[in-house]
């Protein structure tokens, strides 16, 4: 009987490749992870600023065929949606742009920030926009979200308390 020797260039490959897979599930696997999350917030919140209930309330939704959740602010919108390993966020500004963000990898657990790569219909690049929306996740009943603006170099926030109705 003939022993064989194992081929190590083959098994480098293999775990080569496993490795790969694996990290890219990591990532992929995050963003499937935090899209669950949004999911599950489906429903009605009450909105909270400066220890004042506002009349608007924000609402979540799970549209086309489990493929997007919907986040309504008053009269914005912003759809959150998967993109290969990315979680990615188009919101609907009233200040008529339209801010894509994608969720920053390696930020601290229960902290879901999306911070800008593109946007369309900005006048200028010096003209006021959403650049950062930042989601902190308190419990599964509250959230502390933060609206971060760019305005020339300058930056300011708008800060939410959201509480499930």
């Amino acid at each position: 009987m003939r022993h064989l020797a194992p081929d190590y260039r083959w098994i480098s490959l293999l775990l080569v490749v496993m490795t790969a897979a694996c990290a890219g599930q990591g990532i992929a696997g995050g963003a499937f992870k935090t899209f669950k999350t949004f999911q599950g917030l489906q429903g009605k919140w009450a909105i909270q600023s400066n220890g004042k209930t506002l009349s608007i309330e924000m609402s979540y939704d799970i549209g086309s065929k489990g493929s997007i959740v919907t986040e309504q602010f008053g009269k914005e919108l912003s759809v959150i949606y998967r993109d290969g390993q990315s979680l990615l966020m188009t919101h609907f500004c009233n200040g008529g742009t339209q801010p894509r963000l994608r969720l920053k990898e390696n930020t601290p657990p229960g902290r879901l920030e999306f911070e800008m790569f593109d946007i369309t219909n900005l006048k200028s690049p010096e003209a006021a926009h959403v650049q950062r929306i930042i989601y902190t996740i308190v419990t599964d009943r509250k959230i502390d979200l933060e609206i971060v603006w760019k305005e020339g170099k300058a930056e300011e926030s708008e800060k939410y308390t959201l509480t499930k109705l």
